[in-house]
C-alpha cells in the first residue's frame, strides 16, 4: 500500500513515513500495520486502484504500539484489529505523553470489545499467517510470518512474485539494519539483534521477502541484502520568499 522511508528528522522528530502492506487472497483483505494520520489519502488511493474501500479490508495486524502504525486502525469499519496483548498492556502502562505511543488510539483498542483480537506470539491468527516474537524496538513488538504468499504488487499496481512473507514492522526498520544487525531507534539492543537474527535465519531457510518498517520489500542473495525497488521519496520544499516549490525528491 505504502512503502515506507528509512529516513528522520532531529529538528522535527521522527518521518514516520511506515510501511504499509496488504495481502488479498480474494476473500481476506489483511493489512499489516495501519499508518499515522498523513496516510489517509495515500490509503484511500491505494485501496482504489485496487478497486477497494477501507469497509472492503477484512483485517489490520499491528505489529506494536507507535503511532505510526497504529493510528489508522479506526478507518477500516468493517476489519478485525488483531494487536499484541502484551504490547497493549505495555503501552497502556505508560503515563500520557511518552514518546510515540499514541494515547488515545492505545485507550480506544483498549475499549473495544468487538473487533479487537488480542494475541501473543507463536499464534496462527490467520490461515497460514503467523506471529513471532521480535522484542527490541519495543517490549512485546510482533513480526508475522506469511508461509504461502505466492505474489505481490507494488503501489504503482505492478506485480511481482515471493514465497514466504516476512512482515518485520520495526523489529528491522530498513535495509542497514538487515544487513548489519546495526538498529536505531530501540529499546534493548540486544533484543533487537537477537530478533534481527531470528528473523534474517528465517528468511534464509525460506527464500522468501522481507518488508520492513520504513523501506521496500528486502531480499537476501547469499550474505547480501538487496532491495527489490529503488528507494524513493517524492519532498517538495519552498526554499525562499519569491520561488515556487523546488523538488528535493530522493531517489
Amino acid at each position: 500500500m505504502v512503502e515506507g522511508f528509512p529516513g528522520k528528522t532531529a529538528s522535527h522528530g521522527a518521518f514516520g513515513w511506515s510501511s504499509l502492506w496488504l495481502l488479498d487472497d480474494g476473500t481476506r483483505r489483511v493489512l499489516v500495520d495501519a499508518g499515522q494520520p498523513a496516510y489517509i489519502p495515500l490509503i484511500h488511493d491505494g485501496l482504489a486502484r485496487l478497486g477497494l474501500a477501507p469497509s472492503d479490508v477484512t483485517d489490520v495486524l499491528l505489529t506494536h504500539m507507535h503511532w505510526d502504525h497504529v493510528a489508522n486502525f479506526t478507518m477500516f469499519e468493517n476489519a478485525t484489529t488483531w494487536v499484541g496483548e502484551r504490547e497493549l498492556a505495555w503501552a497502556a502502562d505508560q503515563p500520557a505523553g511518552t514518546k510515540f505511543i499514541p494515547d488515545l488510539h492505545v485507550q480506544e483498542l483498549l475499549r473495544r470489545t468487538d473487533g479487537v483480537e488480542r494475541v501473543s506470539a507463536g499464534d496462527e491468527i490467520l490461515p497460514g499467517i503467523h506471529t513471532i516474537a521480535s522484542p527490541g524496538h519495543t517490549p512485546h513488538h510482533l513480526a508475522f510470518f506469511a508461509e504461502h504468499a505466492t505474489s505481490t504488487t507494488d503501489n504503482t499496481g505492478n506485480a511481482g512474485t515471493a514465497g514466504s512473507l516476512v512482515f518485520a514492522g520495526d523489529a528491522v526498520k530498513n535495509i542497514h539494519e538487515l544487513a548489519t544487525s546495526r538498529v536505531d531507534s530501540t529499546m534493548d539492543e540486544d533484543q533487537s539483534v537477537r530478533s534481527i537474527d531470528r528473523l534474517r535465519s528465517l528468511l534464509t531457510d525460506t527464500g522468501g521477502v522481507l518488508l520492513p518498517g520504513h523501506d521496500v520489500g528486502l531480499a537476501m542473495d547469499g550474505g547480501q541484502v538487496l532491495r527489490l525497488r529503488e528507494q524513493r521519496a517524492q519532498i517538495g520544499f519552498f526554499a525562499d520568499a519569491q520561488g515556487d516549490e523546488t523538488d528535493r525528491s530522493i531517489g
